[in-house]
C-alpha cells in the first residue's frame, strides 16, 4: 500500500499549482511521474475551481490503459472514481508516503477502483529482482532458522478457466556447503472465492512436489500458515478499509472492482 499512497499524494499535490487548467494537462503531470502509460484520461470535477487550492475536490475520474505505476508492473486497465477529496496540501507534500497522506487527510479518502491484469504482466513482474527479493523474504519468514535456506529461482502463475489460478514454483536448496543447489519444482491449483468481500478463500488446492502430489491434510496445514496475509482486514490497522467487490479469472486475464477508504491520523 506504500507505494499506491506515494502516488496518491503525488497526484493530489501537483492538483492545486494548475487548478484552471484542464483536464488534459493534469494527465500529462501523471504521464511524467509513472513509469509509463498507454492511454490515460482524467476528469477532476470542481465547483468553484479555486476550491483545488485549498485541497478540496468534489471528485476525480481516472481511466488508463497499459499504466506502469511501479516498474515492471503494467495494469492493462485501471478506472478509479473517488468521493469528494479534502486534504491539507501543505502537509502532504512535506511528507508523501502513507502516514503523511493521513495526517494530511482532514476526511477520509474514499474511491472505487475497476483493474485488470494480464497473465504476460504479471508473470513480467515476477521476474522483477524488487519482486523477487520481496517474495523471497517472505519465504525466509516461513521457514524455520534451522532448515537450509530455500532460494526463489523462478516464479509463475497460470490463469485459469473457472476462477482457478494456477502457481508455479522454482525453488533451490543448498543442503551442504560449498554443494550444488538441489532443485524443487512446485505446482500449485485453487480455486478463488472472496468472503465477506475482505479474505481471499482457496478452494479446491491441490500441489504437486517434484511430480508427487502432497498430501490434502499437509497441503491445507501450510495454507493455514498464510491465511491471516489474505485477509484485507490486516491493513486496518494502518487505517485503512478495503473490500473487493467483484472478481474474475479467465485464461490470460485476471479482473475485479474493490472499495477503499483511507482514515485520517487521529489527533
Amino acid at each position: 500500500m506504500e507505494w499506491f499512497a506515494i502516488a496518491l499524494s503525488t497526484f493530489l499535490t501537483f492538483l492545486a499549482p494548475i487548478n484552471f487548467i484542464g483536464d488534459q494537462v493534469i494527465a500529462n503531470q501523471i504521464r511524467q511521474r509513472v513509469h509509463g502509460v498507454e492511454d490515460l484520461s482524467v476528469r477532476v470535477d470542481n465547483a468553484p475551481n479555486y476550491q483545488l487550492i485549498q485541497g478540496k475536490i468534489q471528485r476525480v475520474r481516472l481511466a488508463s490503459r497499459g499504466l506502469e505505476i511501479v516498474p515492471s508492473l503494467r495494469i492493462q486497465q485501471l478506472q478509479l472514481e473517488t468521493d469528494p477529496i479534502d486534504v491539507d496540501l501543505q502537509a502532504l507534500r512535506e511528507n508523501r508516503n502513507l502516514a503523511g497522506l493521513r495526517q494530511a487527510l482532514r476526511q477520509p479518502f474514499q474511491g472505487a477502483a475497476e483493474l485488470v491484469l494480464t497473465e504476460a504482466d504479471l508473470n513480467r513482474a515476477l521476474q522483477n529482482p524488487t519482486v523477487k527479493e520481496r517474495l523471497q523474504k517472505q519465504i525466509d519468514q516461513r521457514v524455520p532458522a534451522d532448515v537450509p535456506r530455500f532460494q526463489l529461482l523462478n516464479a509463475q502463475v497460470d490463469f485459469l478457466e473457472d476462477d482457478r489460478l494456477g502457481i508455479n514454483l522454482e525453488l533451490g536448496q543448498q543442503l551442504e556447503p560449498n554443494a550444488e543447489l538441489e532443485k524443487l519444482a512446485i505446482a500449485i491449483e485453487t480455486g478463488i472465492s472472496i468472503q465477506n468481500g475482505d479474505r481471499l478463500i482457496l478452494v479446491d488446492p491441490s500441489a504437486i512436489l517434484n511430480g508427487r502430489r502432497i498430501n490434502t491434510n499437509i497441503l491445507n496445514s501450510i495454507i493455514g500458515s498464510f491465511s491471516d496475509n489474505l485477509s484485507l482486514k490486516r491493513l486496518e490497522n494502518r487505517g485503512i478499509t478495503a473490500r473487493i467487490l467483484r472478481y474474475d479469472i479467465s485464461p490470460d486475464e485476471f479482473s475485479f472492482s474493490a472499495f477503499g477508504s483511507i482514515a485520517p491520523a487521529k489527533e
